[in-house]
């Protein structure tokens, strides 16, 4: 039993060792997309999706393991009556790849995100706040060629807004983007 587990553990690094060289390097990209939040307001929601735009930067072990960071809008409340909450995430993610073929991979991520929230003075229920969490998202890539490739993904973060008086509260959102990424 233990030869036939030590067998199947080196002949897995073994076939593993090739990739572990292949598609390394540096990226950076762009992304517009949509975000929707569950922010709710006292004087009711009046609009909760909005156009997002963001940067991210990153490094690729292979072609499976990447480290990625990156700056996002995450969206903006406009309350019925005069007030906006805006919130926006810096973030540092673990991101793993499952290629399909030599163009098309999924990718998943995982890490941390600090997110802001800026409260305009016409909310006055609510003022501006920064939160630190777990991000995550899913999505797929198109390879172009080696150096460019566009993407597509969805992005989950959570923000809060501090509560006049005390206390905060906090809120949901998700990214829905389309990019491009340029391998450096």
């Amino acid at each position: 039993m233990r030869q036939s587990v030590f067998n199947l553990l080196v002949s897995s690094l073994l076939l593993a060792a090739p990739l572990l060289g292949h598609a390394e390097g540096f990226y950076g990209g762009f992304n517009v997309g949509v975000a929707n939040n569950n922010l709710s307001t006292p004087n009711g929601v009046d609009k909760e999706n909005q156009a997002i735009a963001g940067a991210v930067g990153g490094y690729r072990f292979n072609q499976y393991i990447a480290v990625e960071g990156q700056y996002t809008g995450i969206g903006k409340v406009t309350d019925n009556v005069s007030g906006s909450a805006k919130a926006d995430a810096l973030s540092l993610t673990a991101v793993g790849s499952i290629p399909l073929n030599e163009s098309f991979d999924f990718y998943g991520k995982l890490g941390v995100a600090a997110t802001k929230s800026k409260v305009s003075s016409g909310l006055s229920a609510y003022n501006d706040a920064t939160h630190t969490g777990a991000t995550y998202g899913l999505g797929a890539e198109y390879h172009y060629d080696k150096t460019l490739s566009m993407r597509v993904g969805w992005d989950h973060y959570r923000a809060e807004v501090d509560v006049t008086g005390g206390g905060s509260k906090g809120f949901d959102t998700n990214v829905g983007t389309v990019g491009l990424i340029y391998n450096f």
